[in-house]
This record gives structure tokens, sequence and C-alpha cells, in this order.
């Protein structure tokens, strides 16, 4: 599997700080307001996905999901929106051999960077395993 590189992980950690300058803020839901992509919940399998509706940007999320799981599937979505052609990665999975994993891996990276001010306030909150794993991954940079 293909890992992210040093440059790929400054290169992000500056699109964060651009955001942030832009917005003021670190929070996933306030950037996507900034920009203009659209936030849904919906009672859907996978904990989020970014889609394209008639050019218009949309991040969906599990309706079951809140506090900070449900900002950190916003912030990982929020990184497809800004940085994946999703058609391109869907051609990719679908009809090669390519695999997409490391798109999985910067838009995790991303989320944790952007929400690692978050932790302290929600650490009670955080229960789901596999964004636990991903926090404790990235945080020990």
């Amino acid at each position: 599997m293909k890992k992210m590189t040093n440059k790929r992980k400054k290169e992000i950690l500056k699109l964060i700080d651009d955001l942030h300058f832009e917005f003021g803020t670190k929070n996933p839901i306030r950037i996507c307001k900034g920009l203009e992509i659209e936030i849904v919940s919906a009672d859907i399998e996978m904990k989020g996905l970014y889609t394209e509706v008639f050019s218009s940007k949309l991040i969906i999320f599990q309706n079951l999901l809140d506090g900070f799981a449900k900002l950190f599937v916003i912030g990982h979505e929020l990184f497809h929106a800004l940085e994946h052609d999703c058609e391109q990665i869907r051609f990719f999975r679908e009809y090669t051999g390519f695999k997409t994993n490391i798109y999985e891996e910067e838009a995790n990276f991303f989320a944790t960077q952007l929400l690692k001010d978050y932790i302290p306030y929600y650490q009670d909150e955080i229960a789901d395993w596999e964004i636990a794993e991903e926090l404790e991954k990235y945080l020990s940079i």
C-alpha cells in the first residue's frame, strides 16, 4: 500500500492553516458553510460520503453520528471535497486495480489534524473505535 509522504503531510497542514485563516475556525461544519458545501444526515450504512449533485458539493453523514464522530466524518469528507475528484476515485476503485487507500489515509490525516484542538472537549465521547484508531495513528507524529 502506498504511504503518505512527509511532503504531502506538509501540504495538508498548510491547507488546514489556509482554511483556518480564511474562515477563522477549524470547525468543519462552519468551513463547509463558508465553502457552500451542503451537509445532510441520512440513514446510510457508511459513516459518510462526499458527492456532487448537479455541480453542487454535498456531504452526507450517517444520522446516528453526533459529537466528535460527526465532526470527524464531516472533516474527512470535507478533505475529499477539496482535494479529490470523486468521479476519478470511483472509476479507479471500480474499474482498475488502483488502490484508493491513500485517499482515505489523507482524509483521515486531514480530519485528525483539523480537529486535534477539539479532542480535549470531546475526550469522553470518542467511543468510535475506528476514529479513535485514526486519532492515535496521526497524533503521534
